[in-house]
């Protein structure tokens, strides 16, 4: 039988413990549909309206992941992604109906944004999140840049 250290330990606490996703759209009918299908995922959900909610939350609940609607009131999503940056380092899925040419500026300057597009398909968005917060480098499944 193979002993396992304190390190492989933690990670098995870490991973067992739920991840809290933070969601923000402006649209109180986008959160709600993405707040029941995080829940039944197992996600532990914190969500707001505004990007002025989004850099609040983000800090102050010490999220593992967050998505975001690109346009929000209070704060654009290349500004709301730099300012969340200087204190988080979670990663971000940008949800849009624009073409994903607006988001390669935002992409490819900052670590661990992505881009999924308006309507949502719900196992792209699953497998996505999971690889985002499981922390597999490479181009997670289902992203976009």
């Amino acid at each position: 039988m193979r002993k396992r250290g304190p390190r492989g330990c933690q990670i098995r606490r870490v991973l067992m413990r739920s991840k809290k996703v933070l969601i923000a759209d402006d649209d109180r009918g986008i959160r709600t549909a993405l707040k029941a299908r995080l829940a039944k995922w197992g996600y532990k959900v914190v969500e707001c309206s505004d990007g002025l909610g989004v850099i609040t939350h983000a800090v102050a609940e010490d999220v593992d992941a967050m998505i975001l609607d690109y346009e929000m009131p209070h704060g654009d999503g290349q500004t709301v992604a730099r300012m969340i940056r200087c204190e988080s380092d979670a990663p971000i899925i940008f949800l849009s109906g624009h073409v994903r040419e607006t988001f390669r500026p935002v992409v490819f300057e900052l670590a661990d944004v992505y881009y999924l597009p308006k309507p949502i398909e719900s196992e792209r968005l699953r497998t996505l999140l999971q690889d985002c917060i499981t922390g597999y480098r490479g181009a997670p499944a289902g992203a976009s840049a």
